[in-house]
């Protein structure tokens, strides 16, 4: 029976025939030093040498000043005592902060002190090391990547080939409910900072065999592995084509989070507009699967991405689909007003009570009027006093402490409000607008939007302050055409109004009821568009109450 390894099918390592034939081979290459050995060619094409003694000389100038690097020797006390001259010599390499040094006790270095290094040529797969991976190191490259990747590398005598037992033990954060999203209603499990666990997490979601999955390692230094998972029932070719080529061709020292990747792998850098999803949620990313998108998994980090992303994804929760259709249409019909409420509040005062007076009712007019009555600055000033104060007061909460965070900035935003107020600084309809237009910007799920709306906000009231209600109409209009013609991965930004798809355009802007749920999403992919049927009246039962 073989071991299956990643991709293929796992291989025993290869033994010389004759140590002193590969000796002479290697002339005057096995006399030099082994730092010029190192200097002078590449890792990859320094291949594994039969003499342990060889290899750990190497790998200790590689690891040079690396406390944790430990060479552990092994003696075979099986070896026969008639050829004590050519007793071979075993050696485990690891790094000692990245392993569990239980599994190489228990799994690597008691199976292989006790079968002896004969049955390791025989039976290494199946009898003597015990651990669930092995991966076969035919180089020296191979062997310096899988020590740093936290696995143990096990080299015996006479082999040209070397094996990395994979025996991670360095510390990890357990599952817990995402801070980013919390819901109401729905799972509370969130994605960690392990990329294995969180591939388990959605794996455990979609039972299914057509849930594929590919890795790939990005950074030169940091050696990220970063995974993108796809149903490949699904998923159109276009998009996982272009997910794979966009991954292949990111060339970072490091990569350490989801945000660096999202910058380097999306289609308009410049623009304010977020185009990928990130999400701390399992269950939102499986759902995201199931339509025919893709989700791409970096270690490290608890947020995956989920590619292609539209507009109206950023504003849709995964609560949405746990409560009852009717709540769930109203709240998210609320949520695009106070989209805009954010965007353009502090706008139309300003434009409205600097241009276009005639259009306030009178009462309301004499209010605002009197409000303003003694303010030394006009509308524009104290729209940017009061939006970059209240912008101060938010990064100081999320920056300080959490427990207070929070109350530093409501006291801090009470009193610098009552204090602008009392000064004459700054009217009271002003901060009644910019307050609330604060708090419509925290209505909005997704955080990378929200913080497009707060740094569009700005421009936007320069533009009011300037051009009143005309020009927020150019401004909107200049807006559109640009979110129009955005694509992400081939997919149209505004997507499925613009273009319209006339099956699924709603299901975007009112949550249905889960019989009329019958329709994918076109503009992702055109295989299996209709979804499994849902009864919408369940059949009665059989000899039921009457």
């Amino acid at each position: 029976m073989k071991r299956v390894i990643g991709m293929g099918e796992f291989k025993k390592p290869k033994r010389a025939k004759n140590l002193h034939e590969i000796e002479r081979e290697k002339g005057q290459e096995q006399e030099q030093p082994d730092e010029d050995v190192l200097k002078n060619r590449p890792l990859e094409k320094i291949g594994i040498d039969p003499i342990t003694s060889v290899n750990v000389e190497r790998l200790k100038v590689i690891f040079k000043d690396v406390d944790v690097f430990v060479p552990h020797l092994l003696t075979f006390p099986n070896a026969r005592e008639d050829d004590a001259a050519q007793v071979p010599e075993g050696v485990v390499l690891f790094l000692d902060d990245l392993v569990n040094e239980t599994v190489v006790d228990l799994h690597i270095i008691r199976p292989l002190l006790k079968m002896g290094p004969e049955s390791f040529f025989e039976h290494v797969e199946d009898q003597v090391i015990t651990a669930k991976k092995i991966i076969p190191v035919d180089n020296l490259k191979t062997a310096v990547e899988m020590i740093t990747a936290g696995c143990t590398v096990v080299h015996v005598e006479h082999m040209t080939q070397a094996l990395a037992v994979v025996t991670p033990g360095y510390p990890t954060r357990s599952v817990s409910e995402p801070e980013a999203e919390p819901l109401v209603r729905g799972p509370r499990e969130g994605f960690t900072e392990t990329l294995q666990g969180n591939t388990a997490l959605i794996r455990k979601r979609l039972r299914t065999p057509e849930l594929k999955s590919e890795m790939i390692k990005i950074g030169q230094r940091s050696q990220t592995m970063v995974c993108f998972m796809y149903m490949r029932e699904l998923v159109t070719e276009d998009v996982l084509d272009a997910v794979r080529q966009r991954l292949q061709r990111v060339n970072v020292d490091i990569l350490l989070e989801s945000a660096q990747l999202e910058e380097l792998i999306e289609d308009s850098v410049y623009s304010p507009f977020p185009q990928i999803l990130s999400t701390e949620r399992p269950d939102k990313v499986a759902s995201a699967l199931a339509e025919g998108r893709v989700a791409i998994i970096i270690d490290g980090t608890p947020f995956v991405l989920i590619v292609p992303s539209v507009f109206y994804d950023f504003m849709q929760a995964s609560e949405d689909f746990y409560q009852r259709f009717y709540f769930s249409t109203a709240i998210r019909i609320l949520r695009m007003m106070t989209f805009l409420i954010a965007l353009l509040g502090p706008s139309f005062y300003i434009a409205i009570t600097t241009f276009h007076q005639e259009l306030i009712p009178t009462p309301l007019l004499l209010t605002v009027i009197s409000a303003r009555a003694g303010v030394p600055f006009p509308a524009l000033i104290e729209a940017l006093i009061m939006e970059i104060s209240f912008e101060v007061l938010r990064e100081a909460g999320v920056r300080l402490p959490r427990p207070v965070g929070s109350a530093v900035s409501i006291v801090g935003a009470l009193v610098v409000g009552q204090a602008v107020v009392e000064a004459g600084i700054i009217s009271q309809s002003m901060v009644i607008v910019v307050a609330f237009t604060g708090i419509a910007s925290f209505t909005v799920p997704s955080f990378n939007m929200s913080m497009s709306t707060r740094l569009l906000r700005f421009p936007m009231m320069l533009i009011a302050a300037g051009f009143g209600l005309f020009g927020i109409a150019i401004a909107l209009v200049a807006l559109g055409i640009h979110m129009c013609s955005m694509r992400t991965f081939g997919v149209p930004y505004m997507s499925p109004i613009a273009p319209m798809h006339g099956r699924t355009w709603g299901s975007e802007i009112f949550v249905l009821p889960y019989p009329m749920r019958k329709w994918r999403q076109e503009y992702l992919q055109k295989k299996d568009l209709k979804r499994s049927a849902v009864p919408a009246n369940p059949p009665q039962q059989q000899g039921g109450d009457r």
